[in-house]
């Protein structure tokens, strides 16, 4: 399968930092694709398209699912070329740069599609479109931590709109870093709590923190002044690992929010990998065992 990149310079005019802002975008939106509970695609017109023809063409770049949630495509879609036709809020959303949402009839899938169109902006330029694609709502309102996570996508499409979101040096997610299941903290534009997931509050019991939590500084609950400070200072994300007691490990990731080029609020999320790092020492312990037979034999 082509890369994100062979895909770019092989049917788009995006420059090279262009496709470096996409790499970058797509090694982070996993995090995206959780908080709205959606398939997320990735967009962008197919060179020699103006935009003010009749019938521009997209190629699709990328593809997630979310972990929250059901995917709505089975099938692979990267590498799929489609017309204005085809993806009209797309189109629309790509030329006008605005936010669109409307919904959309998908052959595949016969039912309709409800779909979020955010214009991918870098350096001035609109390079693609990203789409949030769902089934329209049905049946029980959301509650709070639904209604949470997705005003939190919001905030970041709003971002990526703008061109402050991905983050210029941001690179990927390693595996080792939480997730938004794992565990979630929202902090207001003073760095106050403003909400806690049910797994957030389990991994801060795990490190001994049985406070309130609403309105809190994290600087006030022991974990430090530096995560939060650094995030809110330099507009950029931050991640720590706090050690408590007896092997207790847990990995803090604060992202800031940003709206009109300031901070405006962050969202912390926090994994307890403990067993990881239990794993990580045994492992070290084995070696070092292995080293010393080794060495024996070999005198």
């Amino acid at each position: 399968m082509p890369s994100l990149a062979d895909l770019a310079r092989a049917q788009t005019s995006l420059r090279e930092d262009d496709v470096v802002h996409l790499q970058r975008l797509v090694a982070n939106w996993g995090l995206l694709a959780d908080l709205c509970f959606a398939d997320l695609l990735l967009f962008a017109p197919v060179a020699g398209d103006g935009v003010e023809s009749d019938e521009d063409r997209f190629v699709i770049l990328g593809q997630i699912r979310p972990t929250t949630s059901q995917t709505l495509y089975r099938s692979d879609w990267v590498g799929v070329t489609v017309t204005e036709g085809d993806r009209p809020q797309v189109a629309r959303s790509y030329r006008r740069d605005e936010l669109i949402e409307g919904e959309l009839d998908v052959a595949a899938l016969r039912e309709r599609v409800r779909v979020q169109c955010i214009p991918v902006r870098h350096d001035g330029r609109i390079l693609g479109v990203l789409t949030r694609e769902s089934t329209p709502s049905i049946g029980r309102p959301p509650g709070e931590l639904e209604r949470t996570y997705v005003e939190l996508f919001n905030r970041f499409a709003q971002m990526i709109s703008s061109g402050d979101f991905p983050f210029a040096d941001e690179h990927s997610r390693s595996e080792e870093n939480p997730r938004v299941g794992d565990g979630t903290i929202v902090l207001d534009r003073s760095g106050r709590i403003e909400f806690t997931s049910p797994n957030g509050v389990s991994a801060l019991h795990r490190i001994g923190i049985h406070a309130s939590l609403d309105g809190r500084h994290l600087a006030e609950l022991g974990l430090g002044d530096d995560i939060a400070r650094t995030a809110w200072s330099f507009a950029i994300p931050v991640t720590e690992e706090i050690e408590r007691g007896a092997g207790i490990t847990v990995v803090i990731s604060c992202i800031p929010l940003i709206e009109r080029g300031e901070v405006s609020g962050a969202l912390v999320l926090l994994r307890d990998i403990s067993e990881l790092r239990r794993r990580d020492r045994l492992l070290l312990s084995k070696e070092a065992t292995i080293r010393e037979i080794h060495h024996r034999v070999k005198n």
